[in-house]
């Protein structure tokens, strides 16, 4: 990601393409291989090493990511750093306010003003608030970590809004029998209203007969809305008056999986990357 970020963003070395490709040694292709060796080479011929870099490519078999993901990428790598106490912050923020102008990213650049604005101010201004530099930093950390864990993802999940729960199977996994579709679940889950936890996945672990409760608590119910905090793999699907959360709490197995008409397969994997 970070080497196409670089290519991207017309900022790429030929020698970048020869690090990655030192880097990924262990897949053991010879066309990774002689980019590699191109190390040696004081005079390095940048189309020559461009067009080796695209032979490796395919010899893994591998596509360049979209200039979407690698943007998103890089924000997200800037954005990380901001999540513990950090003496280069304020370069940091800059960094993102920047990034967010540049690539005409309105809602994130909205997400960062306030923050941005009273560093601007502490730097550069009168200093109205009279804010400190340990101020300044409290503020930058406690936006970094609201945003963060707040992350809504932009998959699209409108098809299986307005869908009726027809059948809970709790056979094997926890299935969930749409109209159109189905909700497998492999991982940690509960089901809430606004007054609490109505039933989760323990107390059917150790009482199987409160599968029944399950039941009587989904089915005929309407799914009205579907959210997935991106940062956390925590997905929330509203049933009318009622919320399924589920939470993925594994690096080895898959957690869940929502599938629809036409082929539509979205599922939390191993490590709890979407896909």
């Amino acid at each position: 990601m970070d080497l196409y970020y670089r290519k991207y963003t017309g900022t790429l070395k030929a020698a970048d393409y020869i690090d990655w490709a030192t880097g990924q040694l262990h897949m053991n292709t010879l066309e990774i291989k002689k980019l590699a060796s191109m190390k040696e080479d004081r005079q390095l011929n940048g189309f020559e090493v461009e067009k080796m870099f695209e032979e490796a490519m395919a010899s893994i078999r591998s596509d360049a990511p979209s200039k979407y993901h690698c943007f998103e990428h890089h924000f997200k790598r800037l954005h990380a750093q901001l999540l513990l106490p950090n003496e280069n912050a304020l370069i940091i923020l800059k960094e993102i306010y920047d990034f967010t102008v540049t690539h005409e990213l309105f809602e994130e650049q909205m997400k960062w003003q306030e923050v941005s604005d009273a560093a601007d101010d502490f730097q550069y201004g009168d200093n109205f608030y009279g804010y400190t530099k340990e101020k300044i930093h409290e503020m930058i950390l406690g936006n970094a970590r609201k945003l963060w864990h707040g992350r809504i993802s932009d998959i699209a999940f409108d098809e299986f809004v307005g869908q009726k729960i027809i059948v809970v199977d709790p056979e094997a996994n926890l299935i969930i029998q749409l109209e159109k579709g189905a909700i497998v679940i492999e991982c940690p889950w509960r089901i809430r209203s606004i007054e609490g936890i109505a039933i989760g996945e323990t107390d059917v672990r150790y009482n199987s007969s409160e599968w029944r409760t399950v039941k009587e608590l989904l089915v005929g119910k309407t799914i009205q809305d579907v959210q997935m905090f991106e940062n956390c793999s925590f997905l929330i699907i509203q049933f009318d008056d009622l919320f399924l959360d589920l939470f993925h709490a594994s690096t080895f197995y898959d957690g869940w999986t929502l599938t629809g008409e036409g082929g539509t397969y979205i599922f939390s994997m191993h490590g709890g990357s979407i896909a």
